[in-house]
């Protein structure tokens, strides 16, 4: 006998069917429930949807069989890692129609100088977008304006208020980091809710630019390097500091460059008052323990965890130089604030192995 009463699971309400596909990637929802019946199919059109292409045959499948039928305006997350897919999605699927987004990552994208391949032309549009990823490479053909187009980001956030819901943002540039110079229009950014911000190379004065923009900012990263412009005097920079610019940062991930100084680390320091956790890549010219000692006993009350990392070449005479900066101190931090905190001090040598010498050292402080 022909049984025509439809089974309990399609007697299912829609909220509860769309509550389950909300676990299923976009992929796996097709292939699993797609063609069933068209109640099913309605939804599905309507599903919140999560793109994350690892492999180029399902890119491109997706793109032919499946988002013509589906709505866009329901993507929810953007991750892609080909620049062919990049160029490929954009031109078929602008980011402004893309109005529901709220994580959006894009790896290896190569900069070039067509302007209709820059979906940042179109981050006003992102009103809901809280996270933002970002990677920049030279194209194949040599041109390169990731420098330029790393600035147009930067400017379209702290300046435009575009993405006003962005809570996490991360910029790079791939291998070859370029550090960024922001223009003068960036002394007056507007502040944001960002909680996590990581741009891979910065200089010190632009960074002070930033600052009032950062208020809301948790942890912080300048991997590639936070750069010091010759022609910047820090001691022209003691004015008054009444409040703390970065009062909720508790994370801090920096990579300092030649030419920084103590009062470069204290301006900051000063602005990240409740620091808990500091991490620091240094030159050899702040392999001091004094000076790490005051400067971290008065501006960082609250820090627990701290990890400096010093990395310095060794060759001929200068090695007897190296030696003796690194007891001179290991010495100094036999002091009560070093000991209390059961500091460690870690040495790496790195070796030329065809020549069999000692290539450089890295010295590692830490305590938790």
């Amino acid at each position: 006998m022909l049984v025509t009463n439809p089974s309990i699971i399609e007697m299912f309400p829609v909220e509860l069917w769309l509550d389950i596909f909300n676990y299923f990637n976009s992929n796996d929802l097709w292939h699993s429930f797609h063609g069933l019946n068209r109640k099913i199919d309605a939804m599905i059109e309507q599903t919140i949807l999560h793109l994350n292409f690892e492999e180029q045959d399902s890119y491109y499948y997706f793109m032919k069989n499946m988002l013509p039928i589906l709505n866009v305006a329901n993507v929810r997350s953007l991750k892609l890692q080909e620049p062919i897919e990049i160029i490929d999605f954009f031109s078929t699927f602008p980011l402004s129609s893309l109005i529901q987004l709220r994580f959006l990552s894009l790896n290896l994208l190569y900069c070039s100088g067509d302007s209709s391949l820059k979906p940042w032309n179109q981050l006003s549009s992102l009103k809901y977008l809280q996270s933002l990823n970002i990677m920049l490479c030279r194209s194949t053909g040599g041109f390169d304006n990731s420098n330029e187009e790393k600035v147009l980001i930067i400017h379209s956030i702290f300046n435009q208020n575009f993405c006003p819901l962005l809570k996490s943002l991360i910029i790079t540039s791939g291998e070859f980091a370029r550090v960024t110079s922001l223009p003068f229009s960036m002394t007056t950014p507007k502040m944001t809710i960002i909680e996590y911000l990581s741009i891979d190379a910065l200089y010190f004065e632009d960074l002070i630019k930033l600052l009032p923009a950062l208020q809301n900012v948790k942890s912080f990263h300048i991997d590639d390097g936070l750069h010091v412009n010759d022609m910047i005097d820090i001691q022209s920079r003691k004015m008054i500091i009444r409040t703390p610019l970065m009062p909720k940062c508790i994370r801090l991930h920096l990579n300092l460059e030649m030419g920084t100084t103590f009062n470069h680390i204290k301006y900051i320091l000063k602005h990240t008052p409740n620091l808990q956790g500091l991490f620091l890549s240094i030159r050899p010219n702040l392999l001091i323990a004094k000076r790490w000692e005051k400067l971290l006993s008065s501006k960082c009350p609250n820090l627990l965890k701290l990890e400096l990392t010093c990395t310095d070449f060794m060759y001929g005479d200068y090695s007897a130089v190296v030696y003796e900066r690194l007891e001179t101190f290991e010495r100094e931090c036999q002091t009560p604030f070093w000991i209390e905190r059961n500091t460690t001090i870690s040495y790496v040598q790195g070796y030329d192995h065809d020549n069999h010498i000692v290539r450089f050292y890295i010295t590692k402080v830490s305590f938790i």
